[in-house]
């Protein structure tokens, strides 16, 4: 299992192969999807942190405390290269790739406001006041619905 930061700075290597620039806020989020996304495809968490409902949408706490100092500007890639420890297997790479191609045109706004409706494990979470943490087995349920209804549909 890998950490946040090593599926992040996966991320902005992608983002910084095409010259695009990265926010904190794109950054969680792509990160918290392909999360789900691997815990549906896998069974199994892509990374061993916690992710909990915060007012605006899941969020993972040491990825965020790490890279909001960035604000509205591109993360660094220099920033999590000394927190990322592990190499990324190629299967893995590949999957985050696929990702990051599904949801690169989005930008952080419309990717919190796509993690953070009604039915989503954040809202099943959320209860106003506290950051609780969002349980793996809600995530993966969602983006296994998600995955079904693209598959069905």
């Amino acid at each position: 299992m890998y950490s946040c930061y090593d599926i992040a700075k996966k991320f902005l290597s992608f983002a910084e192969e095409e010259g695009s620039p990265m926010t904190p806020m794109k950054l969680l989020k792509l990160t918290y999807i392909a999360h789900g996304y691997y815990l549906a495809f896998y069974g199994e968490p892509l990374f061993k942190e916690e992710i909990q409902a915060w007012k605006y949408g899941p969020v993972i706490p040491r990825l965020y405390f790490t890279i909001k100092i960035f604000g509205q500007d591109s993360v660094s890639f220099s920033a999590l290269d000394s927190l990322s420890n592990s190499e990324i297997k190629k299967k893995d790479e590949k999957f985050l790739r696929s990702v990051y191609n599904a949801y690169k045109r989005f930008t952080g706004l419309e990717l919190s406001s796509k993690t953070h409706t009604e039915d989503t494990p954040w809202a099943q979470t959320y209860n106003g006041y506290h950051y609780q943490q969002i349980d793996n087995n809600l995530i993966k349920d969602y983006y296994k619905k998600k995955v079904n209804q693209v598959s069905n549909g």
